[in-house]
């Protein structure tokens, strides 16, 4: 029975020695599982750009002269307007995941 009680008592004690770093697990878990996410979205949100792009330059193609030309400069803004959004959002994302360390 001494055995036994000893036993408990040992491990009771270890399991309160760790329980403080248990608790901040969550958060750095929630914090790199956020940040991850905002990375994919953003990769995404670069590849949508791009193809976007790329379907408007072939409607472009429809067109001609000034026209076609000023209908891509079109889609090249549209474009790089998307992907600074996208780097936007994922900077922000980012810096509330550091904070959330």
């Amino acid at each position: 029975m001494n055995k036994l009680l000893t036993l408990l008592t040992t491990c009771l004690f270890a399991a309160t020695l760790h329980a403080p770093a248990f608790a901040a697990d969550p958060v750095k878990q929630d914090a790199k599982a956020q940040k991850e996410m905002a990375e994919g979205d953003y990769k995404a949100a670069k590849k949508k750009a791009e193809g976007d792009e790329k379907a408007a330059k072939e409607e472009c193609k429809k067109l001609s002269g000034a026209e076609e030309r000023a209908c891509k400069k079109n889609a090249e803004a549209s474009a790089k307007e998307a992907k600074a959004q996208a780097k936007a959002d994922y900077d922000r994302t980012k810096a509330d995941a550091k904070a959330m360390k």
